[in-house]
């Protein structure tokens, strides 16, 4: 099968500061060795999760400064009624919470769960050695040997629940969203638009594309990725005088 567009081989300097079963934005997959994102094997690290005591899941979003709105639209900034800012020992990140949510919610006990969520700071990356061991935290790899694409991973507790690989050419001053994927027990929770925004925060004035997935699921997620497609491969692609 033929490989969609990427970018080049400069992107490695570029990364050297610190319903399927997986959404894949193209038809290429992450080159280095992972750490397998089953819910089985991530929950198993999981500090207790089955005793409780730590907190359900939550969705997460982006920090992005004081939040103007809750995620079904209530307006937030207006003071019109309660919200608190709770803590997610779960994940061990600040959160929002949307008193008008969690009412509707307590009426409806089929109802999703989207009246809390955790404040993830995309910058706050770390390297695969320095990570906490516990808590929702980014990681990133950059390119091995021989690969043009480093790597974003969403660890909980330091089991990787999911990653995103991405390419950056500083002399075209582009980059490629090359693949996504979720963990199945994790998926719905904003895991996957995280990781976008945090790949995007690496360059964030570089101009970003994204290759066309095959399937509904996985093209409902492409759609709300604000990245137009990806056009004819970099023209410093398969160069080798690429500076470390």
């Amino acid at each position: 099968m033929r490989s969609l567009p990427v970018g080049c081989p400069q992107a490695e300097s570029s990364w050297r500061s610190p319903d399927e079963t997986a959404i894949a934005l193209s038809d290429r997959r992450p080159t280095s060795t992972s750490v397998a994102m089953t819910g089985g094997q991530a929950g198993s690290q999981i500090r207790s999760a089955a005793r409780g005591e730590c907190g359900a899941l939550i969705p997460v979003r982006p920090a992005t400064g004081k939040p103007l709105a809750c995620l079904r639209g209530h307006r937030l900034a207006l003071d019109l009624y309660d919200q608190l800012a709770p803590y997610s020992h779960r994940y061990r990140l600040h959160a929002t919470l949307c008193e008008v949510c969690r009412a509707q919610e307590g009426l409806d006990p089929a109802a999703r769960r989207l009246a809390e969520w955790a404040h993830l700071d995309v910058a706050n990356q770390h390297t695969l050695a320095s990570a906490p061991e516990v808590g929702l935290v980014l990681t990133v790899e950059p390119p091995s040997a021989g690969t043009r694409n480093g790597r974003i991973g969403l660890h909980l507790d330091g089991a990787q629940v999911a990653t995103a690989t991405a390419t950056i050419c500083a002399p075209c001053h582009a980059a490629t969203l090359d693949y996504i994927t979720v963990a199945a027990d994790y998926r719905g929770l904003g895991y996957g638009r995280t990781l976008v925004a945090a790949s995007v925060a690496r360059a964030s004035t570089y101009r970003w594309t994204a290759p066309l997935p095959a399937g509904p699921v996985t093209q409902s997620f492409r759609a709300r990725i604000a990245m137009r497609r990806a056009g004819m491969p970099c023209v410093h692609a398969g160069r080798t005088d690429v500076r470390q």
